[in-house]
């Protein structure tokens, strides 16, 4: 994925995020820390309600991204995360993942092809 079609999921992540009340922590773009990583891989943005004491994780990928070994070991990792302390301990942390609009429907596919539960923690934003 070019730079600028990266940059632009990114972006769309975080004014999502910001849209319903987060604070966007870190995030892939300039003017930001890099996120850390959680467990193997380090995600696109993290945002946190605070008033819920929860964090979000956002993933932006390309629709060629989608079947790479890398995005379905982040796909793993990311959607059956658990808050580990405070207000929401133990709830799913939500999971966004940010793709253009030709392939939103690819990303459940993707999934269950490669038998990754489907959670009611996850969404996908066609940009």
């Amino acid at each position: 994925m070019s730079i600028s079609a990266n940059a632009k999921l990114v972006q769309s992540l975080i004014e999502h995020f910001k849209k319903n009340g987060l604070e966007v922590k870190f995030a892939n773009l300039s003017g930001y820390q890099s996120p850390q990583v959680i467990k193997r891989h380090s995600p696109d943005v993290l945002a946190r309600d605070d008033n819920e004491g929860l964090a979000y994780i956002g993933l932006a990928k390309s629709c060629d991204e989608l079947e790479e070994s890398l995005t379905i070991e982040q796909f793993e990792d990311f959607a059956k995360r658990l808050m580990k302390s405070g207000k929401s301990e133990k709830a799913r942390v939500p999971f966004v993942i940010a793709v253009p609009s030709e392939c939103k429907d690819k990303v459940k596919e993707v999934f269950e092809k490669h038998s990754l539960p489907w959670r009611d923690n996850i969404s996908v934003i066609a940009v």
